[in-house]
């Protein structure tokens, strides 16, 4: 069956799950995003390889950069800030308050990364990104945690678009 041209537009969800995952494990819901998430990918290095006697190059090598997403996440619990971003996660007791410390030396958190979409093709698949967030409270708004995601090497490639669903 031949592939039919789409615009993939207006993302619907997002979640995350475990580098590696089978495909029957289900990706966590992140639906806290504020509007304005962005995914983007930088042009390209390129290195020529020139001649000696010709102005044009024998080869030209390009350098891909990684894909990144960013958002803001404004709807969150604790526990899923700690899953997302490392840290100390502890539930209230009849003793203590519920609590999440971030860590003293923040490391990005590498997980897989769904974004469905309305229309078009069905997702996008970072496969493996490099997750990190400060956190940020603007004058009249939310304390927020400002994510990028930096898509990073996995094993079947960097990241990948679902397109039509599996047929009978």
């Amino acid at each position: 069956m031949a592939s039919t041209k789409k615009t993939t537009y207006k993302p619907i969800s997002l979640g995350y799950r475990h580098v590696g995952s089978l495909d029957s494990v289900e990706y966590t819901a992140c639906m806290g995003v504020l509007r304005g998430m962005t995914i983007a990918q930088d042009s390209p290095d390129e290195t020529e390889i020139k001649s000696q006697f010709s102005p044009a190059p024998f080869a030209m090598i390009d350098e891909f950069k990684p894909l990144t997403m960013s958002f803001e996440l404004v709807n969150y619990t604790l526990e899923e800030i700690q899953a997302l971003f490392g840290g100390t996660y502890t539930a209230a007791s009849s003793s203590a308050a519920e609590t999440y410390v971030a860590p003293t030396d923040p490391a990005p958190v590498e997980k897989e990364w769904k974004v469905a979409f309305q229309g078009g093709n069905t997702a996008l698949v970072i496969l493996k990104g490099s997750t990190v967030a400060t956190t940020k409270m603007d004058d009249n708004g939310a304390l927020s945690y400002v994510v990028k995601i930096t898509s990073l090497l996995a094993d079947s490639g960097y990241w990948k678009v679902i397109g039509d669903p599996k047929t009978a």
